[in-house]
């Protein structure tokens, strides 16, 4: 595996920006809905070169014309040469998009990218409904009293 640091912008904004460029735009509402098999496929081929990503936000998504990048590998984690993919180990989370195995500090595996995965698609389909996303989280925290995604 190679690590590399680009110094160079590479994206326009990220993801979470970019849900508020395409609230009240038709062209790039169409456009963010083809962002989740880009960013499903991106996850995909990291898991199948064994690393675990474990940050998975809008924030890590850069958006450069019509393409998405997956970024941040700063925790991630290269398991090629272990047996299995699941750890026990803290490591940085945000916990708004943290799996609850990982919040509760148990074993997880790739399955915790899946749900953190699965947070930020909630946030796209959300924006895609022409609602904002401050106002799911709004609606989440007063009916479980937590401002999570379970």
């Amino acid at each position: 595996k190679y690590f590399a640091l680009l110094m160079t912008p590479v994206g326009e904004c990220n993801l979470y920006e970019y849900y508020d460029i395409a609230h009240n735009c038709p062209d790039k509402l169409s456009l963010l809905r083809s962002f989740f098999g880009c960013i499903a496929n991106a996850l995909q081929y990291v898991h199948s070169i064994k690393i675990r990503h474990r940050d998975i936000k809008p924030h890590n998504v850069l958006v450069k014309g019509d393409r998405v990048l997956l970024t941040d590998f700063g925790i991630a984690l290269d398991w090629e040469n272990l047996s299995r993919s699941t750890t026990t180990a803290d490591s940085g989370k945000t916990w708004v998009y943290a799996a609850p195995e990982v919040a509760r500090y148990e074993k997880r595996n790739t399955a915790a990218d899946v749900w953190s995965l699965g947070c930020v698609f909630m946030e796209m389909v959300t924006v895609l409904k022409g609602e904002i996303v401050a106002a799911m989280r709004s609606f989440f925290e007063e009916q479980s009293g937590n401002y999570r995604f379970y």
